[in-house]
């Protein structure tokens, strides 16, 4: 068996590539920056570790920097203008994801970066994108696009060349020197385009440490779509590709199979091994995966791939109750230094609440789930670093607990379209976070965050530890809560004042002081019930309290998911 698999990798050797409708994506990280900025040093500190896991085929930096300090231009500054940056550092993957701020969290262990990338490179994109030649002592530079899907299209989409310099100092590197933009229009399976320009070099540049970068961006959304560098690639080079969302959705009972994904190499000549590995799934389940022969595997398997050669995986999920499992691959070579890591999770129908882990990698949801299990209720988690939100949730979820904790960026285009048509839909949602309100309203009032949250941003960072619920409120009533110290998170750095937006929504607690720091909403149009806390949950200080308020917010969203008499504190109703 393991031979013939090995002729049939082999054999597809001769099936073009663009057959996979797909290319293995360059993920690419465009950092705001500026040589006085104090905070930007955790930034390059961050994205080194993220270097030292992915390789220049699957990830590429470049540092754009103000001209309020050294090594800044014009075009620079109009470049961090286009991408919205208006706080440094910020860094902004593939066009879309933005990171503010860094800490030395970010210094140490790389992210909220990792986590991005990770799951950014193992989207396909549509093209490949090769830089075909370089010239740094003159800057001509030459670059070929290939088209691989059969339905995607470019029209006058971006193009963007990017020169860089290296070890500028011991500190700057990767630092933009020269952007040219140029436009692609390209469609149908195997057509491609060459783009030939060139940048201008300044002669006290050191020639040997310049580089060039391209990306591909749309004009409409500004998603980038691919890119590509001259940093040497690794020899040995495989990825993952996931054409769809890796949060699936099934029945409670029976065979769950996913579609199919794919893992491509681009490097030499290699055996692999696949490994599954179940994190976490109720007592009594399966998982299992099946290869392209329709061999099915659960714990590895072997295979071998010759260069531009693929092969397809999917998995079968055999739950024996509602809950959720979650699982990830391992691709191994001896040849590799690290394994292409393919997450999952798998959500059954039926589940009380779901739970969207948006902390930025932190561990902050264990603060609701312990409340959640002691209430008999049954729950996904959705962790937001996989995939947006899709319509499944929206389907088979009427309450959602969005937590944030202190994470950039949060509620996004993708998560604010989500709830858009949620909350449309006259659904519920708790959702909480120190820093929603400055975020979502830094570049200025954002009417999604009045027209859905119904509330209006005041400013950041109250630095008041208490607040005291409002008497006789269906969620607050009787409340006194400390943010800081005991069992909490003690990590409230940046507490928001808001305001109630409307007549739809009323202030529920008020910092020392008498500034609001919490708000909940009944939309008049869609009966949707929202209760939003301007800090995070996590830094409650006790159980109880965090109990009371969690519980008590529930209840009041809806719809009836807990029994009556949890409020006088009988708790034999809730099994």
């Amino acid at each position: 068996m393991k031979n013939a698999a090995l002729a049939l990798v082999v054999l597809l050797a001769t099936t073009p590539l663009y057959a996979l409708d797909a290319y293995p994506k360059t993920s690419i990280a465009e950092d705001g920056t500026a040589t006085w900025c104090q905070f930007c040093p955790n930034a390059y500190a961050g994205l080194d570790i993220v270097h030292s896991q992915f390789d220049y085929a699957k990830f590429i930096s470049v540092r754009h920097y103000e001209t309020s300090g050294s090594y800044g231009t014009p075009e620079t500054d109009a470049r961090n203008d286009f991408n919205g940056v208006s706080g440094l550092p910020t860094v902004v993957f593939d066009g879309l994801t933005k990171v503010v701020g860094a800490g030395t969290a970010t210094a140490n262990t790389g992210e909220p970066y990792l986590t991005i990338v990770a799951g950014t490179t193992l989207k396909p994109s549509p093209i490949q994108v090769e830089i075909d030649s370089f010239n740094p002592t003159n800057g001509a530079v030459s670059a070929t696009i290939t088209m691989y899907s059969n339905t995607d299209t470019l029209t006058s989409d971006t193009v963007l060349f990017i020169l860089t310099e290296d070890d500028v100092t011991s500190q700057h590197t990767h630092v933009t020197r020269d952007l040219v933009y140029e436009t692609v229009t390209l469609s149908g399976a195997g057509s491609s385009t060459t783009i030939n320009t060139s940048f201008a070099i300044d002669p006290s540049w050191n020639t040997a440490s310049l580089h060039a970068a391209v990306l591909v961006q749309r004009v409409t959304d500004h998603d980038v779509l691919q890119a590509a560098s001259t940093y040497a690639l690794p020899d040995y080079s495989v990825h993952g590709m996931v054409p769809f969302p890796r949060v699936l959705f099934g029945p409670s009972s029976g065979t769950f199979s996913s579609d199919d994904f794919t893992i491509m190499n681009l490097g030499l000549a290699d055996t692999y091994t696949i490994e599954l590995i179940v994190d976490n799934a109720p007592p009594g389940w399966q998982v299992e995966f099946v290869d392209d022969l329709g061999g099915t595997h659960t714990t590895t398997y072997g295979f071998g791939l010759a260069n531009e050669t693929s092969t397809d995986f999917h998995v079968n999920v055999i739950p024996a109750s509602r809950g959720q499992a979650v699982l990830h691959f391992e691709v191994t070579s001896t040849n590799l230094s690290s394994p292409v890591v393919i997450p999952f999770a798998y959500f059954t129908e039926g589940l009380d609440v779901m739970l969207v882990d948006d902390d930025g990698g932190e561990s902050y949801d264990d603060y609701f789930t312990t409340i959640l299990d002691a209430a008999g209720k049954s729950y996904g988690i959705w962790n937001r670093d996989l995939s947006p939100l899709t319509v499944d949730v929206a389907q088979n979820f009427d309450v959602i607990i969005w937590n944030v904790g202190l994470s950039y960026p949060t509620l996004d285009a993708d998560d604010q379209a989500f709830l858009t048509g949620y909350l449309d839909d006259g659904n519920a949602l708790f959702v909480t976070g120190q820093d929603i309100g400055w975020e979502l309203n830094d570049g200025g009032a954002s009417q999604w965050y009045q027209d859905y949250l119904h509330a209006v941003y005041v400013r950041d960072d109250t630095n008041i530890m208490n607040l005291d619920g409002v008497p006789g409120d269906p969620v607050t009533n009787d409340l006194d809560l400390v943010i800081t110290g005991g069992t909490g998170a003690s990590n409230q750095t940046y507490p928001d004042e808001i305001a109630a937006a409307d007549a739809d929504a009323t202030e529920i607690l008020y910092y020392t002081g008498g500034y609001c720091g919490a708000v909940r909403s009944e939309d008049s149009v869609s009966r949707a019930r929202v209760v939003y806390l301007g800090f995070g949950f996590e830094g409650i200080d006790n159980d109880l309290d965090r109990t009371d308020l969690l519980l008590d917010a529930l209840q009041w969203i809806g719809p009836e998911i807990f029994s009556d008499g949890f409020e006088t504190g009988d708790t034999t109703a809730w099994n």
